[in-house]
């Protein structure tokens, strides 16, 4: 009975790991059409360091009320935005 329930969960934890997958690919297609609007109005920075600043508040407001590391949150949110700004160049 434990192995099967262990089991149940392990493969609800794969299903939501393709979910967030899914859903960063997701992301990053709308970074490129964001980075395609930006080129078309001549921003050479890809940086929007306010909006950037709303994300991680966001993002800490949003982790707190789940219950989520911060910290653990706002690591992960940086190398995603890294991969954003990496797409945007």
């Amino acid at each position: 009975m434990n192995e099967e329930l262990i089991k149940h969960y392990r493969d609800w934890i794969d299903t939501l790991d393709r979910e967030l997958i899914y859903l960063l690919a997701r992301r990053f297609d709308y970074v490129k059409e964001i980075w395609k609007i930006k080129k078309e109005v001549w921003v050479d920075n890809p940086l929007d360091a306010a909006r950037w600043q709303k994300v991680l508040e966001n993002i800490r407001k949003e982790a707190k009320n789940k219950w989520v590391s911060e910290e653990l949150i706002e690591k992960i949110w940086n190398e995603i935005h890294k991969e954003a700004l990496i797409i945007e160049k």
